[in-house]
């Protein structure tokens, strides 16, 4: 789907959790072999997976170069990031991941944690827990591009982009 003259999105289908139980071969393969035909177009393919540790992560964990991770300043949050690690080893690859803390509230649990990585030279920034946020989200409306959160988002993407040019 053409969003503008320098963005295109391709959905997700609820059909795709299908492509984890057939029997394909190379099916971890699958999306890198398609995305071979489309690199040249792009500046940036950007891949929003799923949670979980299945066929859909691992194709674009083979295609990517480097992997944002959101996590909540939560204890079941940390430990996946250690099973995406684990995965990540499992498959002999050597991806950078680069960490945002998500709905960031200023309680001590939550300060532990960005206390934690806040000097991790992959740790991108946090972005605050607002209710407006998620009305918007829950309603489907339109983000505001001028609001606090946007620019959380905003600055936390200029850092990623200034880390992987100097690489």
């Amino acid at each position: 789907i053409n969003i503008s003259n320098n963005l295109d999105l391709i959905p997700s289908y609820i059909s795709l959790h299908k492509f984890n139980k057939e029997a394909i071969t190379f099916k971890e393969i699958k999306l890198q072999k398609q995305l071979l035909n489309l690199q040249s177009n792009y500046d940036y393919i950007i891949i929003d997976t799923n949670p979980s540790l299945d066929y859909t992560l691992t194709n674009a964990l083979v295609c990517s170069d480097y992997i944002i991770v959101p996590i909540t300043a939560e204890k079941w949050a940390v430990e996946s990031l250690e099973l995406l690690k684990f995965s990540i080893s499992d498959l002999a690859i050597d991806i950078p991941i680069f960490l945002i803390i998500t709905r960031f509230k200023k309680n001590n649990t939550h300060k532990a944690l960005f206390s934690s990585l806040k000097d991790n030279k992959n740790f991108l920034g946090l972005i605050y827990e607002r209710e407006d946020l998620n009305k918007k989200i829950a309603k489907n409306d339109l983000f505001n591009l001028n609001r606090d959160y946007m620019l959380e988002y905003k600055n936390i993407l200029s850092k990623f982009i200034t880390i992987i040019m100097s690489r």
